[in-house]
């Protein structure tokens, strides 16, 4: 189970709970009073949220901090922002995202006419879809592919973008048993840029006091350095000295 910390909700957050939960005129209710309703039917046990007997064999919801309802009883239609996406869409396309520097994010759709017309032409192009990844270097335009094997019913995939300062693009394709590939859409470009740090390492060399107070807040408890993909930069530039040509 998953602890929510009521009293350090906002009361937009703590209005929402007491909708779900079905207390009366939450809307009128306090801060204070919302609170009191929501903890007579919470209990709090060995630092984890129970429900009430009254309310054991009912709903059977957990909460995690996003107020997101793990079980996908609800329908999430009423909070702020919220859009149902579309199961179908009637064009071909492909999207790319950033989720940080290391990852992003495709997600994509074959609309019912291209997947007629693939049928039609070779009922084998479906069996056979996947995402070409391009990669090219900002600094030497050098372009580098990578294919990525998705099932024709897959939607999204998360992609780990292997070099920073790079500019990526997704294009989804499809392949006949002939061997004959057909990109079907192409996404935007997007572009992973350097750090600052990978660009100006020698300030790190040569200020410690700089070093430490710029990663410190990345070091684990076990002091450690986090695997990120900025991070393993700059410390192989730092580790090879690869700095104004110096080995």
């Amino acid at each position: 189970m998953i602890l929510v910390d009521i009293d350090n909700l906002s009361i937009q957050e703590l209005k929402y709970l007491a909708k779900q939960e079905g207390i009366e005129d939450f809307e009128s209710l306090s801060k204070d009073d919302l609170i009191d309703e929501l903890n007579d039917i919470y209990d709090i046990v060995d630092g984890t949220i129970q429900l009430s007997d009254r309310l054991q064999n009912t709903s059977g919801k957990r909460y995690v901090n996003s107020l997101t309802d793990i079980t996908n009883s609800h329908d999430f239609q009423d909070l702020p922002g919220v859009v149902k996406l579309s199961e179908l869409y009637m064009e071909t396309s492909i999207h790319f995202m950033l989720s940080d520097l290391s990852w992003g994010f495709a997600y994509w759709s074959i609309s019912p006419l291209t997947k007629a017309k693939l049928l039609e032409e070779d009922d084998s192009y479906l069996q056979n879809v996947f995402l070409r990844v391009s990669s090219t270097n900002n600094e030497t335009n050098e372009t580098v592919y990578n294919d990525i094997n998705v099932d024709k019913d897959d939607t999204c995939w998360s992609i780990n973008l292997a070099e920073l300062g790079c500019t990526y693009q997704i294009s989804l394709c499809v392949q006949n048993k002939a061997g004959i590939i057909i990109a079907l859409a192409q996404s935007l470009a997007l572009s992973v840029p350097l750090p600052y740090w990978f660009k100006n390492c020698e300030e790190l060399e040569k200020n410690p006091i700089l070093f430490n107070s710029s990663f410190s807040s990345i070091i684990t408890k076990q002091g450690e350095y986090k695997d990120t993909l900025v991070v393993k930069s700059v410390m192989t530039k730092l580790a090879h000295g690869d700095i104004n040509g110096k080995h």
